[in-house]
C-alpha cells in the first residue's frame, strides 16, 4: 500500500512527511503529482448519478417563494440529486432531479437549452461556443454539478501556503480514488478548515469533494457520484425537443454591438467589484448602485420575499458604515445601506475590514 505524504506548498518548496496508510492497495503517488492528476482528467466521456449536500447555516427561504425542489438553487441547501451525461467537449447534460420534476441544462454544439418541468418553460440559446475542460455548462445558481467543478473553485481559491496532504485510498462509486486533503495555512482567517478530494486513481477525475468549515463536526457541503459510467451515452440525450404545452424563449446572443454599448452598470457610479486579500481569506467588494436594505421598488411578490429575508437578518454597523449581515458555515456576506456587498469565506470582522 502507499505511504502517504504531506506537501507544504511554501514559495515553490515542499517539506514531506509520511502519515497514516490506506485501503485499497494503489501504486505511490504523492501530493505535488496527485495536484497535477487533478487539474487534467483524461475522461472524453461519462454518465453519472451526483449526489450533493450542503449544510451552508443559510437562513430558510420565507414560504411562498415558489422555488421547486428541482430548481438549481436547490443545490446550496439540503441533499440533492443531480445526473450528469458528457461526451467530448460540446455536448453535455446536467439534470437536477427535484421530487416530481427536473431542471435540465442541454448543451449539444452551439445550441444551449434550459428546460424545467415544474413550471413548463425552456429557453434555447444559439452561441459559437464549446464546454471547457470537459465540464458540464454550469447551472444558474452557481452551484457545483459535478466534483470536478466544486475541485475547480476550490483550486482557485488555495495560495501556495496551503497544506496539501495525500491522506489515503478510498472507494467512490466502485472506482479506486486517492485522497488528497487541502488545509489553509493557520495564518489564512478563513472559514474552511479543510477540502478532501477522491481522485479517481485511473482518469484522474474527482469523484467526490468534501469541504469542512471550522468548527462544524460534519461536512458544510459534499459533491460526490454514487454511480458513474465512462462509456459515451446514448446520442438522444443531447437531444432536446421541447415537450407539449411547454413555453418556449429564444434568447438572441449578444451582438458585437451589444457588447460595447453601455451597461445600466456603466450608466450609473457602480464600480467593478474590488479584491481585498487573496487566496482563502478573500473578500470581493461589489457596488450595486442601490441600497440592497432598502424597502423602495417592493412592490412584487419576489421582491417583497427577497426583504422579507433581508429583514431577517441582524443589523450590523461600524466606522465602515452600516447593514445587513448574512453568516454561514464557509462563508459570510455584509449587505450595506449604501450599496455594497462584501463577501468571503471568512469570518464577519474581515467583510468590516475590507469595507472600510
Amino acid at each position: 500500500m502507499a505511504a502517504a505524504s504531506t506537501v507544504a506548498l511554501l514559495g515553490g518548496g515542499a517539506v514531506v512527511a509520511t502519515s497514516a496508510q490506506a485501503s485499497p492497495s494503489l501504486p505511490p503517488r504523492t501530493a505535488e503529482q496527485l495536484l497535477v492528476d487533478v487539474q487534467s482528467p483524461t475522461v472524453q466521456a461519462l454518465s453519472g448519478t451526483v449526489q450533493t449536500s450542503a449544510d451552508l447555516g443559510l437562513p430558510a427561504l420565507p414560504t411562498g417563494t415558489g422555488t421547486s425542489s428541482s430548481d438549481p438553487t436547490a443545490l446550496l441547501s439540503g441533499d440533492n440529486t443531480v445526473r450528469v451525461w458528457l461526451d467530448g467537449q460540446d455536448r453535455s447534460r446536467v439534470s437536477v432531479i427535484g421530487s416530481n420534476e427536473e431542471t435540465s441544462i442541454i448543451h449539444n454544439g452551439s445550441d444551449v437549452w434550459t428546460y424545467s418541468s415544474a413550471d413548463r418553460t425552456a429557453k434555447h440559446l444559439t452561441a459559437n461556443r464549446t464546454a471547457t475542460e470537459h465540464q458540464p455548462t454550469p447551472v444558474p445558481s452557481g452551484a457545483p454539478t459535478t466534483p470536478q467543478q466544486a475541485a475547480q473553485q476550490v483550486l482557485a481559491a488555495m495560495d501556495p501556503s496551503t497544506t496539501v496532504t495525500t491522506s489515503g485510498t478510498a472507494r467512490v462509486a466502485g472506482r479506486d480514488a486517492y485522497e488528497l486533503v487541502l488545509t489553509p495555512a493557520a495564518t489564512e482567517d478563513t472559514l474552511v478548515q479543510s477540502v478532501t478530494f477522491a481522485i479517481d486513481a485511473e482518469t484522474h477525475l474527482v469523484l467526490d469533494v468534501t469541504v469542512l468549515g471550522k468548527g462544524v463536526d460534519k461536512p458544510a457541503l459534499q459533491v460526490g457520484y454514487s454511480k458513474i459510467d465512462y462509456t459515451s451515452p446514448d446520442a438522444g440525450l443531447f437531444t432536446f425537443t421541447a415537450p407539449a404545452g411547454t413555453t418556449v424563449q429564444e434568447v438572441a446572443p449578444p451582438t458585437q454591438a451589444d457588447k460595447q454599448a453601455p451597461t445600466d452598470a456603466t450608466k450609473t457610479d457602480q464600480a467593478k467589484p474590488t479584491v481585498v486579500g487573496d487566496g482563502w481569506d478573500t473578500v470581493v467588494v461589489t457596488k450595486t448602485g442601490s441600497a440592497l436594505t432598502s424597502t423602495s421598488g417592493t412592490d412584487n411578490a419576489q421582491a417583497q420575499q427577497a426583504k422579507a429575508l433581508l429583514d431577517s437578518l441582524p443589523r450590523v454597523s461600524g466606522d465602515w458604515g452600516s447593514g445587513r449581515l448574512l453568516t454561514g458555515t464557509l462563508f459570510s456576506a455584509v449587505l450595506t445601506d449604501d450599496g455594497r456587498v462584501a463577501v468571503g469565506a471568512v469570518p464577519a470582522d474581515r467583510l468590516y475590514a475590507a469595507l472600510r
